[in-house]
């Protein structure tokens, strides 16, 4: 069952919710809303900023990859392995 929960579980890492489908639903959001602006806006210049913006989420996202496997340990490369980057 999805639960909308943000709430961690016991041993800190949150797989409730939305991070069942995607490990950052927060950056996949930001994505759609941005992409949905340029679409509305139909500019090229928010269009080159969005991808700018998401290259940059990407390196980002990386880095927090990395914290939390030295944070979390086997635990958190499980859930890699379970639930996508994105989708």
């Amino acid at each position: 069952m999805l639960t909308l929960s943000a709430k961690p579980n016991s041993n800190r890492i949150n797989i409730n919710g939305l991070y069942r489908i995607s490990r950052n639903p927060m950056y996949l959001a930001y994505f759609i809303y941005l992409l949905g602006c340029v679409i509305l806006s139909n500019s090229l210049v928010l269009l080159i900023l969005l991808i700018a913006f998401q290259v940059s989420t990407h390196w980002i996202i990386l880095s927090e990859e990395r914290w939390c496997i030295l944070e979390f340990g086997d635990e958190y490369k499980d859930y890699m392995k379970r639930v996508r980057r994105y989708i």
